[in-house]
């Protein structure tokens, strides 16, 4: 993970990052000199050194090096980890951009968000106090040990002598954690959901009598969750202490033996003294491995769910792009499943030809909106293929594709912004007078005109404040600014009141001139007068026709649906 999220750094990052750990090095040092110096100057005390302001000189400017190398350390570590989060935020801003319309399911929509707000700042602590930090920490361990085996080589061994053990002992107790903590994981979202499932269902409950026994459930997740929390802290607890111990006793060794070769006159007491004292800088970066740890776990969460965005399959585009002849539309033995024994449509097959209406009719989950959805490369077919203007949609580059496509659906997405930049969606470049042409055919102009600012009246998000007729004429507005050659329509005239109802049906109808139309069909009246109907039954075209043929013919289901409705 830190090699990957090091590899997103930029030239600058990379500098900030190397600066960073090389002005902690020379901040722990500095420590380590004055330590040093300090016992140079009683040494020099004791043997009649007159000429010890030097040392006091030194230690003024080892805690000067000290002080700077101090804020450029934590100055350059945060530009480095604000670096990787803008990196990875730019990354998955371009991966978006890639992906198919399908993959921004309400669960993905969630995760992304959760992403983007709080996974991405988590990886300022991987490259600002993680990585930072332990290179600093082992870089200043490694000098220390060099300075003091040149010293004396012998108690700089006598130093390390256990430390393999330490470090075995903990690899191990990590690994046994590791389990230990995903157990826990579990027990906790299981003691979660059943909380939550248990306060959304108190009315219920109560009202069967069940509460006691749903209380039991949560006592028995609660005790669970408890005795599994109990097991990681006192396995952490032990782990922690033996490893601290056996560091302990690798400092102990060193003074004990130390201390008998001072006796024997085979050390010098200045030597063992400095040792003594010194050696605890080499323990710190052992001794705060689990910190590190504890800090590197909180991000790996983070860092899956964010590879799992940048990871995913995005749409394919074509190496040759092809462009279309014409704007008809053709679907040849059409099936598709979103999921393996889910809801499928199989041998879809029907054309619509330039510039004509065809009707998508049937009972909800029929499989009207997954031929719109596939038409849009939400999803790609599994078999068979889909055409447009006598190419498949996949040999045609994906933001052509989508150029040539306006959407008008039931469910209007606004946004916070003025009307007309919300109308602007349509086409980004358009001028105000294009925007207010687009406006008037959407019969949308008037309305906006009473209003205080006008065209420049903030809006809230989805379009607060706006009535769902006047959502739908804004949603109009941006299809004529786009002028697509196909037009895809839910009935956007179902849940309107009849005033607005009459001027969408105006509209509508002058948009759909001239363009290919497919449109989902809920109110029969709506589509007498389409070129061809399509009746969808559990994911397959069971008729097809005219309004007047298909009443005309047996009483299939068109008929039902229509006599039904009148």
């Amino acid at each position: 993970m830190i090699k990957e999220m090091f590899g997103t750094l930029t030239r600058g990052g990379k500098r900030s990052f190397w600066l960073s750990v090389a002005c902690f090095v020379v901040y722990a040092l500095s420590g380590t000199l004055m330590m040093y110096v300090t016992l140079i100057s009683i040494k020099g005390i004791t043997t009649g050194d007159k000429n010890i302001m030097k040392y006091w000189v030194i230690l003024g400017v080892c805690l000067l090096l000290k002080c700077v190398c101090s804020i450029v350390a934590d100055l350059r570590k945060h530009y480095a980890g604000f670096d990787v989060v803008y990196q990875v935020r730019k990354g998955i801003i371009e991966r978006l951009k890639s992906f198919s319309l399908g993959f921004y399911t309400n669960e993905r929509l969630g995760e992304i968000s959760t992403v983007i707000r709080k996974d991405v700042d988590n990886m300022e602590m991987v490259i600002g106090h993680v990585a930072t930090r332990i290179l600093a920490d082992f870089i200043v361990s490694f000098a220390v040990f060099v300075f003091l085996a040149v010293i004396d080589i012998k108690l700089a061994l006598l130093m390390v002598s256990v430390l393999p053990f330490a470090i075995i002992y903990i690899t191990k107790g990590l690994k046994k954690a590791e389990k230990l903590e995903k157990t826990t994981g579990n027990d906790l979202a299981d003691m979660v959901s059943l909380f939550v499932e248990y306060v959304k269902g108190i009315p219920l409950l109560k009202a069967f009598g069940e509460s006691r026994r749903f209380e039991e459930r949560l006592h028995e997740s609660v005790s669970k969750f408890g005795e599994s929390s109990k097991s990681v802290a006192e396995n952490r607890a032990r782990v922690l202490s033996v490893y601290g111990l056996i560091i302990d006793i690798s400092y102990w060794i060193m003074l004990s033996v130390g201390f008998m070769l001072v006796l024997s006159d085979k050390v010098n007491i200045f030597d063992y003294l400095l040792l003594a004292i010194v050696s605890r800088e080499f323990y710190k970066p052992f001794l705060n491995l689990e910190n590190h740890r504890a800090n590197y776990v909180t991000v790996v969460d983070s860092y899956k769910r964010i590879k799992k965005i940048l990871t995913s399959q995005t749409v394919v585009e074509p190496k040759e792009p092809q462009k279309p002849a014409d704007h008809s539309i053709r679907f040849e033995n059409v099936g598709f499943s979103y999921e393996e024994g889910g809801f499928e449509i199989k041998n879809v097959s029907f054309e619509s030809p330039q510039n004509s209406l065809t009707a998508l009719v049937g009972s909800s989950g029929s499989g009207k909106t997954t031929v719109t959805n596939l038409l849009l490369r939400f999803w790609d077919v599994n078999e068979g293929s889909i055409m447009i203007g006598g190419r498949d949609i996949r040999n045609i580059g994906y933001d052509d594709l989508l150029g040539s496509i306006s959407i008008v659906m039931q469910n209007v997405m606004l946004f916070a912004d003025t009307i007309e930049g919300n109308i602007r969606i349509g086409k980004k470049n358009a001028s105000h007078e294009e925007v207010v042409a687009a406006a008037k055919k959407a019969r949308i102009h008037d309305f906006i005109m009473s209003l205080p600012n006008a065209y420049e009246t903030l809006i809230g998000e989805n379009g607060i404040g706006l009535s769902g007729g006047q959502k739908q004429r804004i949603s109009i507005a941006r299809a004529f600014l786009k002028d697509a050659p196909i037009l895809l329509l839910d009935e956007i005239t179902s849940n309107v009141d009849p005033v607005n109802e009459v001027l969408i049906e105006e509209a509508v109808s002058e948009l759909s001139k001239n363009r290919t139309v497919l449109v989902i069909a809920h109110h029969l009246g709506t589509i007498r007068n389409a070129d061809n109907i399509l009746v969808f039954k559990e994911g397959r075209i069971i008729e097809s026709g005219t309004h007047e043929s298909l009443l005309a013919g047996e009483k299939g289901i068109y008929r039902k649906l229509w006599e039904m409705g009148n």
